[in-house]
């Protein structure tokens, strides 16, 4: 079998799509399984802070297209941010209170 643009793009298309089509039929409690971060008392403030926002700016996305697939465009940015963002923003500052 010859690999073609076309193959790629249908394997890709198709992984992209069941991706999608595996999020959205979580629930809105199940996308908890979306949250990499794990805090690592080895770690510095510093580096923890940096492997925080990568992890948040993975998890906001995904939230967002759950969001917006099951309730729409309007004030997703809103609804994100304080349904999904915020309580993990208040967690990680509480790990750093010292």
């Amino acid at each position: 079998m010859e690999i073609t643009q076309q193959n790629i793009e249908d394997v890709v298309g198709s992984i992209l799509s069941n991706a999608r089509d595996e999020l959205i039929s979580k629930t809105e409690s199940e996308l908890e399984d979306y949250w990499y971060f794990r805090y690592d008392k080895t770690a510095s403030k510093a580096w923890n802070l940096y492997k925080f926002t990568q992890a948040l700016d993975l998890y906001c996305r995904q939230c967002r297209t759950w969001e917006e697939y099951h309730y729409g465009y309007s004030c997703v940015v809103e609804r994100v941010r304080d349904k999904y963002l915020m309580p993990k923003i208040q967690k990680f500052l509480e790990l750093n209170d010292d």
